[in-house]
């Protein structure tokens, strides 16, 4: 946590990386049981049984070669209960289309929620930044809403067919960010202008993630998201009307370049543009970001 602390410091000289860090941080502060195999059960080619989908059982082809035949259940439908400490709730399907392998889709949804609201960003603060006090009252005044689409594909190791056991993951994310924020900014002549940065941050990334699936009783699952991380591409559409009318016309160009150093910031990787007017200030652009993905539990339901 000091390590947000310290990057806060130094981003206060920079307005909109200062106002991206507040987003950022609300977003992050945002992520073995054993199962024994049952005996065989002998079936025959010419024999109808029920089979329990844990069951092993080996069948007995034509030609009098009897293979072995593991089944397993392929759909399991989950929640993510790690999710809901930063109000964002989580649910996922999964599909084994191999014995090894298998794919998941997972919508993700935060509805408009103030930072300090989350129990997590809360409790946060109390710990490391009650002294903060200029970072909490961005906080207080930051609303978020977030909505994310994850598609992924996922190969089991082990003994066992299916999805359990250790996995490695590749996945897509895309990710639509909804911010509301009233900037505080203060023009040379000190004059105070309050910016209300009302818009969206979309982007599309990809990564890698390690995870372990166990079959907890029955149809039960549990999914734990170990550790894992993406990387991707935002683009960044911020409006903010406001009077802006008596302020000069090098009060508006400094005020601009305030928002557009940020491509320097990101060593021209980022590509941001400010608009300022008497109406207020667009910025818009794209960047690129970074997340990490983990520490998630998830229960599921499988059949």
């Amino acid at each position: 946590m000091l390590f947000y602390i310290a990057i806060y410091l130094y981003l206060q000289k920079n307005l909109f990386m200062k106002t991206l860090f507040t987003l950022l941080f609300s977003l992050s502060v945002v992520q073995s049981f054993a199962h024994t195999d049952p005996k065989p059960v002998a079936v025959t080619g010419d024999t109808l049984q029920v089979i329990p989908a844990s069951a092993a059982y080996s069948v007995t082809a034509a030609n009098g070669i009897s293979e072995s035949i593991v089944p397993y259940r392929k759909n399991t439908v989950k929640v993510n209960l790690s999710s809901l400490a930063f109000n964002n709730y989580s649910l996922s399907y999964e599909r084994s289309f191999a014995q090894k392998f298998s794919a998941v889709a997972g919508f993700s949804m935060m509805p408009e929620t103030k930072a300090t609201s989350i129990f997590v960003v809360d409790k946060a603060i109390d710990k490391w930044m009650s002294e903060e006090e200029d970072l909490i009252n961005d906080l207080s005044t930051f609303n978020i809403a977030n909505s994310t689409l994850t598609g992924e594909v996922r190969y089991y190791a082990g003994k066992h067919p299916g999805a359990r056991g250790f996995y490695v993951s590749l996945y897509g994310r895309y990710m639509n960010t909804s911010i509301n924020y009233p900037l505080e900014y203060e023009s040379s002549s000190e004059n105070v202008y309050t910016l209300p940065f009302d818009g969206k941050i979309q982007g599309i990334g990809g990564g890698l993630m390690i995870g372990a699936q166990w079959l907890l009783y029955k149809n039960f699952t549990l999914d734990w998201y170990i550790l894992g991380a993406h990387y991707g591409r935002t683009t960044i559409d911020l409006p903010a009307r406001t009077d802006l009318s008596t302020m000069t016309e090098t009060e508006k160009q400094e005020l601009k370049q305030d928002f557009e150093s940020l491509n320097e910031d990101f060593d021209g990787r980022a590509s941001i543009k400010a608009n300022v007017t008497d109406q207020g200030i667009d910025v818009k652009g794209n960047a690129p970001f970074a997340g990490v993905r983990g520490f998630g539990f998830n229960i599921g339901y499988t059949f």
